[in-house]
């Protein structure tokens, strides 16, 4: 669900009772392409700790927005393809928000 919500392909609707989807659409609740261009140049490359990759550059929600996370530029940074889909995603870790804008920490998935 975090990884459709991110992509801001669909957006699902969940009722938190039963937990069964209540409807599921297109959304509109993208990062706007300007700020999207801004969080690319500012942060120019792959932020977490480490990592020099500047291939495949995608912003990503530190606070996920199924969790209430904004468009704020201080709730998006730059991950490479590897950490965006794989560490995150896939491996269901997530972006310690307490760590340094340039230096960013990967965590387990933390219970939102």
């Amino acid at each position: 669900l975090d990884s459709l919500l991110c992509e801001g392909a669909v957006e699902v609707m969940i009722d938190r009772d039963s937990g069964m989807p209540l409807a599921v659409g297109p959304t509109t609740r993208v990062v706007p392409p300007n700020l999207r261009r801004y969080i690319l140049g500012r942060d120019g490359g792959c932020t977490i700790g480490g990592c020099t990759s500047s291939y495949r550059l995608e912003v990503h929600h530190i606070t996920p927005r199924s969790q209430g996370g904004t468009h704020d530029a201080e709730n998006l940074t730059t991950v490479c393809w590897y950490h965006h889909h794989i560490a995150i995603h896939r491996n269901g870790c997530a972006i310690d928000p307490q760590s340094p804008p340039h230096n960013r920490r990967i965590i387990p998935q933390p219970d939102w």
